[in-house]
């Protein structure tokens, strides 16, 4: 009986990891969209150094995968929903926060992760935010369906802090949006033939990609918590560099939503 249990449990995860690399691009999409910045006779003086705190995150805004063979590896396991959920908004927070240092820094900015509750210098930035969907969708619909069925989100709000004599002053505010994409499923890209036997071969998911795999991302929501990065720190190089902090040079040109 264990024995085949843990067949079971092989095959899932298997097809699971099919499906994640099936499923993981595609037209997909990530933008910014601003919302906030505050209007200034002059520039910001440029901080001593720029904090980043973890993004706010709880589990009532995360929803794991609804696929089936997610259901059926849950079934098999000792994790409840809400040990699932907290490893998500852990996952994310970290990606979120890691690669916002390593992208400022990039940008030539003194950068360093903050634990929260630290104290904002008087001479220092900060850069937070919070988390207002991470949705893991349904895999299997995404795979076998496409066209934007099952699909994932990562949503959030960044917003950057300035100490007072008030306390602390909002200069900017955006945010971002990621998603799955809505590329053809295995019904279109492989024939009804083909999603009847399984879906696509390995070799066509990895042709339709359209993501890094090489990266070592344990989910999608985690590779989408990413791009959102990436267009964060463009967007914030933009303001950056209108405050006279980094050189144009290192502007990057971020993907806005109006």
């Amino acid at each position: 009986m264990e024995t085949r249990r843990v067949l079971m449990r092989k095959n899932i995860w298997a097809a699971a990891a099919l499906l994640l690399i099936a499923g993981a691009g595609g037209c997909a999409r990530t933008v910014v969209q601003p919302k906030y910045e505050q209007q200034l006779a002059g520039s910001v003086v440029r901080p001593s150094q720029v904090l980043v705190y973890d993004f706010a995150a709880t589990t009532a805004n995360v929803r794991e995968n609804q696929g089936l063979f997610a259901a059926a590896g849950h079934s098999l396991s000792s994790t409840t929903k809400n040990d699932r959920e907290l490893a998500i908004v852990q996952t994310v927070q970290n990606r979120m926060a890691e690669d916002l240092v390593s992208g400022m820094r990039e940008l030539g900015l003194p950068v360093q992760r903050a634990t929260q509750g630290a104290v904002l210098p008087t001479d220092a930035v900060a850069v937070t935010g919070f988390f207002l969907n991470v949705d893991e969708g349904d895999r299997l619909q995404r795979t076998v369906l496409g066209f934007g069925a099952g699909q994932s989100t990562v949503d959030t709000k960044v917003e950057v802090y300035a100490p007072s004599t008030s306390g602390p002053t909002k200069l900017l505010e955006f945010s971002t949006h990621a998603d799955s994409g809505a590329a053809p499923g295995a019904l279109v890209t492989g024939g009804v033939g083909a999603a009847a036997n399984g879906g696509m071969t390995v070799g066509i998911a990895a042709a339709n990609l359209g993501v890094s795999a090489g990266k070592g991302y344990r989910s999608q929501v985690e590779q989408m918590t990413a791009r959102s990065a990436d267009q964060a720190v463009a967007y914030l190089s933009e303001y950056f560099a209108k405050q006279g902090w980094i050189s144009q040079e290192k502007v990057k040109q971020a993907k806005t939503r109006e």
